[in-house]
């Protein structure tokens, strides 16, 4: 049995329609909670390690640089700090869980569904100091809503047009019967952004491959049918490189590698997961934690791009929460087993005939749910 294409499935077919139905020092906070919640909270929430630091470990001169370049006053980044400090963040049963997406939308791919590349849930659980990060198969078909779930946060702009996380975020709770109590969505335009800003990203790409068939992002496809002019052959070598904001969205977005192992959408995702650690060890160096202008200008990107997600005062409250179990803090990444492959598998390939396109059949939802939530614990 043969996937289909991404171009079959998600861009030149019509989607189904879904149906009804006080810390003892604050640098030492903000530094825990960053090397603990970096890796899973992905890009965005790197930059909230910036508060810690510019207000509780800076001198004089460089916090100034920083709150201008942050476009903050010191009154201002006082009360920020201040109320987080004094506030609880939204938690279940003292776990903290966040659905992050990242969008796959070009502009030069007018009229194409605003699908949601990576879905991930990662839970912060203050009990035991454990960050678990569980990666969601974009396939995986909703049978209640007769969809991919990569394409909930398309409906959401119909339904929910001021508000189209809300749709993913009911849909992804619904299925694995857990509150879901924060909501991120970045788009690889900001991605892009973010990356510029660090002057281009190192990476250990530990396997090399070559995709003869990547989508252009500079062509427009109500323009041009040529399949010579809508795709170009991109390559990446083994070894640490340091890459523009341009390839490395072509690492992440790759799909269509001759090579049987990197031209699976696991090991896209594996892509994906280093290209977030690596951002986030990148922005724990020394050299850019003591530079207060790249540190005020990320500070201001995150304030205008994502406070509305995840404000500042939320993170600077889980930086708290997560304190009295500073020494057990432990990431865990977890996976969706996929049956017959796994056993215990809790997903599955049915035949393509079944939905007409190709997906990830939940076998059993109480099995299903049992397994995520098993993930928290």
């Amino acid at each position: 049995m043969n996937k289909q294409s991404d171009s079959e499935i998600d861009h030149s077919t019509e989607l189904p329609q879904p149906q009804t139905k006080k810390l003892p020092t604050v640098l030492t906070g903000w530094q825990l909670f960053a090397k603990a919640t970096l890796l899973s909270l992905g890009i965005t929430l790197v930059l909230l390690f910036i508060t810690g630091i510019a207000i509780g470990a800076w001198g004089y001169t460089k916090l100034d640089t920083f709150l201008t370049h942050a476009e903050l006053t010191l009154p201002e980044a006082r009360t920020l700090l201040e109320t987080g400090l004094e506030s609880e963040p939204k938690h279940t049963e003292n776990i903290t869980t966040i659905l992050f997406m990242g969008l796959d939308s070009l502009d030069t791919r007018p009229g194409s569904p605003q699908l949601t590349d990576t879905m991930m849930l990662i839970f912060i659980n203050y009990d035991t100091g454990q960050i678990t990060t569980l990666p969601l198969p974009r396939d995986i078909w909703s049978d209640a809503y007769k969809t991919k779930i990569n394409a909930l946060y398309h409906y959401g702009l119909e339904r929910y047009p001021n508000e189209p996380e809300r749709f993913p975020r009911e849909v992804i709770s619904e299925l694995t019967q857990l509150p879901i109590h924060y909501t991120m969505v970045v788009s690889m335009d900001t991605v892009s952004d973010l990356i510029d800003l660090m002057g281009g990203l190192t990476l250990d790409i530990p396997t090399g491959f070559t995709d003869a068939a990547f989508p252009r992002t500079d062509v427009d496809v109500t323009q041009v049918s040529d399949p010579s002019l809508l795709y170009e052959t991109v390559s990446f070598e083994a070894g640490e490189q340091t890459l523009p904001s341009s390839k490395v969205l072509q690492y992440i977005r790759s799909r269509k590698s001759s090579d049987e192992v990197e031209g699976t959408d696991l090991a896209r995702s594996k892509r994906q997961q280093l290209v977030i650690s690596s951002i986030a060890a990148q922005l724990l160096q020394p050299e850019t934690l003591k530079n207060p202008i790249l540190m005020g200008t990320l500070f201001q990107f995150y304030n205008h791009t994502f406070s509305s997600q995840l404000p500042i005062i939320d993170a600077i409250s889980i930086a708290k929460k997560i304190q009295p179990v500073s020494h057990d803090v432990h990431i865990q990444t977890a996976t969706i087993p996929v049956y017959p492959e796994d056993q215990e598998g809790v997903i599955t390939h049915p035949p393509q005939t079944k939905y007409s396109v190709w997906v990830y059949e939940i076998l059993s939802p109480e099995l299903f749910r049992d397994y995520v939530q098993t993930q928290i614990k």
